[in-house]
């Protein structure tokens, strides 16, 4: 997986450092704004491509045990008070409001903190994809009746099971003709269940619990 991320990623770079040099015009005009609308669309498709081939990198670290992870108490909500807060501003420019729903006198998890907000951030980022313009995202937590902490991420507008099938956390599924996430979803929806299973919680088809202090 090293080899092909560096082999994949130099070209990558250069695909996206020469079209910064066209989206500035440095050497003159493209002549037509569409060519930089199309340059602004290569380098985001660029940095897309870098961050899966990031996660897979990450996934594999991961399931060969090469992660140190440091346990400790985390407080859930103020997690997922910051991660709204940094996915708001992406999320408002599609007009979608993301909506914490917290539980009051919730216990302390045991967790990593780094893999506690990326599966957070994870979640959030693919409820957002998949929700229409002018809806909400709501991420809550709760305390289930066998004393384990959940963390739930909906959206209101969409009624699929994205995240229901099995299938759905494979990185390598093949799509169906009406899937509307994107591309990385699987990756990311991969990861998401291997940090959520290396930090001794699990996942269901919906929330994700995670063991209480």
């Amino acid at each position: 997986m090293a080899r092909i991320s560096h082999e994949v990623r130099t070209p990558l770079n250069a695909i996206i450092g020469f079209s910064e040099v066209m989206i500035d015009e440095r050497f003159g005009a493209l002549g037509n704004d569409r060519y930089v609308e199309y340059m602004k669309d290569i380098r985001a498709s660029g940095e897309r491509v870098i961050a899966i081939i990031n996660d897979l990198l990450y996934l594999s670290r991961i399931e060969t045990g090469k992660i140190d992870l440091a346990f400790a108490n985390q407080n859930l909500n103020e997690l997922v008070e910051s991660c709204v807060a940094v996915m708001q501003p992406e999320a408002n420019r599609e007009r979608i409001i993301i909506r914490p729903s917290l539980a009051h006198m919730l216990p302390a998890v045991v967790a990593d903190a780094r893999a506690l907000r990326q599966i957070a951030l994870n979640l959030i980022g693919i409820r957002s994809t998949l929700a229409n313009s002018g809806g909400q995202v709501i991420v809550s937590t709760a305390l289930s009746d066998f004393g384990e902490v959940v963390l739930r991420v909906r959206d209101t507008d969409t009624a699929s099971t994205t995240t229901r099938s099995p299938r759905r956390w494979s990185p390598f599924r093949t799509q169906g003709p009406t899937d509307q996430t994107a591309d990385s979803s699987g990756v990311s929806l991969s990861l998401t269940k291997a940090l959520v299973e290396a930090n001794r919680a699990h996942s269901r088809s919906r929330p994700h619990r995670i063991p209480a202090r």
